[in-house]
């Protein structure tokens, strides 16, 4: 009978290590640690810490085992230094490991401890099942992953490639392949997808479209107005600068993806706070999958919230139609064309392939409910113009996803792109 009570006993305490050991090590996992050193480390703690309660009254003994568990703590920061980065972080995670070898060694005030923390577990649990019934599960925005993911892929683009990029002395991206002589312009307007920093000068779609005009014996020059995070308003002042404008000339708005934008506000990085303490945007993002309060906090403070209102949507379509009525009106006082086209993206693409999904989730699935909305406010805009153009489906057809991230393309991409637009000045016989 003794024997079983001091074996139960004994199970009972290394039970308890193992708990003990899981609850210190699992900060350091939701931080970036790998499932197997994790376990690595749960053993090795829960050894100490049962060898710290055998020996607890001897002192010399116990103060050996609490500096090896200093030791060990040193260990684990200095081999996980990808993931501990932070001072701060670095001595809290030392410090609890040896703050749980002594509760642990002390079974008054180890107990005491226990039922503290198990009351607020408890009361966590009660909070995770209150947000499960009242907070809509969300696919969180992945922290800083999403080109790991993008690389680790043979189903999209790949890694992002060393490109060539040339600029005039305006600061324009070049368009290869102009003609000496031309018999009018295509001057094509539009944010970062159509300045195309992804690609080499010659992968632009504006460059491609260069070559297809000239390939069909068309004597158009294409000068492409792009640039980084310009919306449709911006891009109306640089095309009221432009004072050689004539009736040769098709001027095109790229648009939709930066106008869209306008409506809504997304996190694209983590709190003040957060960012001082990157472990904790990696273990809220990692928690995420198991949590829904980590969900929620991850996607509020970390990457992926947005803010929108229905004033904001309004807003942002009435100054979508403002400025393509104001670049619709420059281009006629001069006789030139004015094309506006609806531009593609992931969210737009019929039907997605598996990348496309994963891709779409890590940007959390509020951002494509706000964007698919605003670009159907938008459509609406746009199609009443004569020469408008809808390029939302031209990736539809690609086997492999074209996209970077949410709108930025490969050079497949840019030349579904171009061929629409070919095929749409063609269609209206915009081309000379």
């Amino acid at each position: 009978m003794k024997i079983a009570v001091n074996q139960f006993l004994k199970t009972r305490v290394a039970f308890a290590a193992l708990l003990t050991s899981a609850f210190v090590v699992l900060p350091v996992w939701a931080a970036g640690l790998s499932v197997l050193k994790t376990g690595f480390y749960i053993l090795v703690l829960s050894v100490l810490m049962i060898a710290v309660r055998l020996c607890w009254s001897r002192i010399f003994m116990k103060t050996i085992m609490l500096g090896f568990g200093l030791a060990v703590a040193a260990s684990i920061v200095m081999n996980e230094s990808a993931s501990i980065v932070t001072f701060g972080v670095r001595a809290t995670f030392s410090t609890l490991i040896f703050l749980s070898l002594l509760l642990f060694g002390n079974p008054k005030i180890y107990r005491v401890v226990v039922v503290n923390i198990s009351i607020l577990l408890v009361l966590a649990l009660v909070v995770e099942i209150g947000f499960r019934f009242l907070v809509q599960a969300q696919a969180s925005s992945q922290y800083e992953i999403i080109e790991l993911f993008r690389n680790d892929r043979n189903d999209g683009p790949g890694a992002q490639k060393e490109v060539s990029i040339s600029t005039d002395s305006s600061g324009f991206r070049v368009t290869t392949d102009q003609p000496p002589s031309t018999a009018g312009r295509i001057l094509i307007f539009g944010g970062s997808t159509t300045f195309c920093g992804e690609v080499n000068d010659k992968d632009t779609y504006p460059s491609q479209l260069q070559r297809s005009i000239l390939n069909t014996g068309f004597k158009m020059r294409v000068e492409n107005y792009g640039k980084s995070a310009a919306t449709a308003t911006d891009r109306v002042e640089v095309l009221r600068d432009i004072s050689d404008l004539t009736a040769e000339d098709v001027v095109i708005f790229y648009i939709g993806v930066n106008e869209a934008g306008v409506g809504f506000t997304q996190r694209d990085v983590p709190v003040q706070f957060i960012r001082k303490v990157p472990e904790l945007g990696t273990a809220l993002q990692k928690a995420s999958s198991y949590s829904r309060v980590s969900d929620f906090l991850f996607r509020s403070f970390v990457f992926g919230g947005v803010s929108v209102t229905e004033q904001s949507k309004i807003d942002a379509v009435n100054q979508l139609g403002q400025a393509l009525g104001e670049a619709q009106s420059i281009a006629t006082r001069a006789g030139a064309k004015f094309v506006p086209i609806l531009q593609a993206n992931l969210f737009t693409k019929e039907p997605k392939s598996e990348y496309d999904e994963e891709l779409g989730t890590m940007y959390g699935s509020a951002l494509e409910t706000v964007v698919t909305d605003i670009y159907e406010r938008m459509a609406d805009v746009v199609r009443e113009y004569q020469f408008a153009g809808d390029a939302t489906g031209v990736m539809n057809e690609l086997e492999v996803s074209p996209y970077y991230d949410w709108h930025h393309v490969d050079e497949i991409g840019n030349q579904q792109i171009a061929a629409f637009i070919f095929d749409l000045l063609l269609k209206n016989d915009l081309l000379k």
